[in-house]
């Protein structure tokens, strides 16, 4: 039982220390600071965010910016989108404590678009 008592919470922990995967398709979203081209179909704002305070000490930096990332790349997917424009970043910094260095939380705001493939090739090329 007592083993129990240790492994659910360090799990749970372990679980909250690594980025957010992003769901099967997100990986295909086209993420970037340009304005989307002309063309493209604007579906909405999305957001994504991780990290908090007590997450902060056992999480990366890379592993924050990335999560938050992933999360936003979701929400378009869910939108159907194909290209985001990031329009804010916001990386919250540990400055209460001079012990604790890093990034507590990272969020990543950006509009949402739906794109013609030829218009996506055409930024890539």
């Amino acid at each position: 039982m007592f083993r129990r008592v240790i492994i659910v919470p360090l799990a749970a922990c372990l679980g909250a220390c690594a980025a957010s995967p992003m769901l099967p398709g997100s990986e295909t979203i086209l993420v970037s600071k340009d304005p989307a081209p002309a063309g493209c179909e604007f579906l909405g704002e999305v957001q994504g965010d991780q990290g908090n305070f007590w997450t902060a000490e056992f999480t990366s930096d890379a592993d924050l910016i990335n999560g938050a990332r992933n999360e936003m790349r979701n929400a378009a997917h869910q939108l159907e989108a194909n290209y985001v424009k990031i329009e804010t970043e916001s990386f919250s910094d540990n400055t209460a404590d001079d012990s604790l260095g890093g990034t507590y939380s990272a969020v990543v705001i950006g509009n949402a678009y739906r794109c013609s493939k030829e218009l996506l090739l055409s930024l890539i090329h």
